[in-house]
């Protein structure tokens, strides 16, 4: 099932539902994904784009963050305080004006006591065409916790 909004704590994650994040604001959408991996889609919209029409760098970093993040959160605990050590992007092409919507896919590359590296692709619906490639490196300030300890 997908959960809206998941970049941050929030609604299934430990903080308060009623909260908008960025995520959310963005309108990303956490889709289901096995261990150790994640996928956010988004739908685009007009203000994700620039003023040539298409998708903003920033968005595209933003997924590609999102999506590395979350691949290393296990599934069923409450979002831990992490945050970004390092993150970089290769941007391979602009979004054609037929793309319709955004996919990031991240797989976990390597997981250490308090950190985690993560491996990232967003690509274009519907022509699945690879726009952007991105490495992140997510640090744990604490250990996560099941849900509803």
């Amino acid at each position: 099932m997908a959960q809206e909004g998941m970049t941050g704590v929030g609604e299934g994650n430990g903080g308060d539902a009623g909260e908008r994040h960025f995520g959310a604001i963005l309108g990303f959408v956490h889709e289901d994904a096995p261990a150790q991996r994640a996928v956010i889609t988004l739908v685009v919209r007009p203000e994700h784009c620039n003023r040539k029409g298409t998708v903003h760098g920033g968005v595209l970093m933003s997924l590609i963050d999102a999506a590395g993040l979350w691949a290393g959160v296990e599934k069923g605990v409450v979002l831990p305080s992490v945050s970004t050590a390092g993150l970089n992007c290769s941007f391979l092409r602009g979004a054609s004006s037929d793309t319709t919507s955004l996919r990031a896919e991240a797989e976990v590359t390597k997981r250490g006591r308090s950190t985690h590296f993560a491996s990232i692709s967003v690509y274009g619906l519907p022509e699945r065409k690879l726009l952007a490639t991105g490495q992140g490196i997510y640090s744990w300030s604490a250990p996560p916790k099941p849900e509803g300890a």
